[in-house]
């Protein structure tokens, strides 16, 4: 047994009954969202629309999370983390019915508006609730463990997606590219999302020293600048625009340049989620050697490498990519989130949270728009390459935070 997995081990030995509910709800959350992931631009597809349409309702999605991240942040701040997080998941499950029983473009996009907004409440809540949940010391593991809980499933979510509509059409009568058939699969998605609602139910006790009235001496105590907690989030947009220009359209880029069906681009998409979930799980161990901020550059900048192998033209060499991008970048970005919330004082923190999500939301929006379009007339090969570059900008925003670094 190496160092490294006895401390995982010892880590997940320390973890609180709050914090085991949290990577409960992860979870599930995590594989409703990758069968979801899988299997809607396919739907899309199946209703008549291109790759164009895909990056427009995607772009909706995420310009609704920059339009209303900040008021969503207010809100957490105002009525609590965890209040915020179960309406954003009932409204969200809400506006996911309406996805589904949509067929025109405009109908399409405003469920597609609904769904974004409600998600950004959603995972924006979470980030203040795991901080208050967790000591100092911890934050960065236990940021990590919920990245990888709720990427881990990942995996089955995606293999599960691959089978789905073929059993629908089996269950059905139908063929397994009707709109039928995807639109029944993508309703397991919505059940999973309302059983990830369950063990959050119960009030989650927030740590003494984690409370405003009471902040500790390694907290800080006095309210940031505006701009402080935008330089804050300036790594989130650069992510955003790596994770635009080409998540959106992975399982259709997938089946163009390689020609694999349902089943194997699910595969593939399941080995991605898992290098997310192994690089949750990673994290923490590297941060304690070189800190967080550096551990988390670091690995921000190794997945530029990692999204240029997709360019290869065999598919061996694109999976691996597909595995690596998904380690590195699971890897950095709860690292990056905790060092946040670590330099934020707690009642500033679902401001904070709103800021990296407005921000990487925008970039997200702007990205996959201009890709879906440039995808029509250029192919995949310049947004993959914008891509690589937004990440090792990334990784320049985060190196260069003025925040002291803290080994958990």
């Amino acid at each position: 047994m190496t160092i490294s997995s006895v401390r995982v081990r010892a880590a997940f030995a320390q973890l609180s009954p709050s914090v085991w509910r949290i990577l409960a709800h992860s979870m599930l959350f995590g594989l409703a969202a990758s069968i979801a992931d899988l299997l809607f631009n396919f739907y899309l597809v199946s209703l008549g629309y291109a790759n164009d349409t895909a990056g427009l309702l995607s772009t909706i999605a995420r310009g609704a999370g920059l339009v209303l991240g900040v008021p969503a942040g207010l809100l957490i701040d105002r009525i609590g983390p965890r209040r915020a997080l179960l309406s954003g998941l009932a409204l969200f499950i809400a506006a996911w019915v309406g996805l589904l029983l949509a067929r025109s473009l405009l109908a399409l996009a405003l469920a597609q508006f609904a769904v974004g907004t409600t998600y950004t409440l959603a995972v924006t809540a979470l980030t203040p609730l795991m901080a208050g949940v967790t000591h100092p010391a911890q934050r960065a593991q236990v940021f990590g463990f919920n990245a990888s809980a709720s990427n881990i499933v990942g995996p089955l979510g995606s293999v599960i997606a691959g089978l789905l509509p073929n059993l629908v059409a089996w269950l059905i009568g139908g063929g397994p590219q009707d709109v039928a058939a995807y639109r029944l699969a993508l309703a397991s998605s919505v059940l999973l999302t309302a059983l990830a609602v369950l063990p959050l139910l119960r009030p989650l006790p927030l740590l003494a020293l984690d409370r405003p009235a009471r902040a500790a001496t390694d907290q800080p105590e006095r309210a940031l600048p505006f701009r402080r907690l935008l330089r804050f989030a300036g790594a989130s947009v650069l992510l955003g625009i790596a994770g635009g220009c080409i998540l959106p359209f992975q399982n259709l880029f997938l089946r163009a340049q390689f020609g694999l069906g349902d089943a194997v681009v699910g595969l593939v998409m399941a080995g991605a989620t898992l290098g997310l979930g192994v690089g949750g799980l990673i994290g923490g161990t590297l941060s304690r050697r070189l800190g967080m901020r550096r551990a988390a550059a670091w690995l921000r900048l190794a997945a530029a490498p990692a999204m240029l192998l997709f360019l290869a033209p065999v598919l061996p060499l694109a999976v691996v990519g597909f595995f690596l991008r998904g380690l590195c970048v699971g890897a950095s970005f709860p690292l990056n989130d905790a060092l946040v919330m670590h330099a934020t004082p707690p009642r500033q923190r679902g401001l904070a949270a709103s800021f990296m999500s407005v921000m990487w939301s925008g970039g997200w929006a702007l990205a996959s728009l201009v890709s879906g379009w440039a995808q029509l007339r250029w192919g995949f090969a310049p947004p993959i390459v914008v891509a690589a570059a937004a990440y090792v900008c990334s990784a320049l925003a985060i190196a260069t935070l003025d925040i002291e670094e803290e080994k958990p």
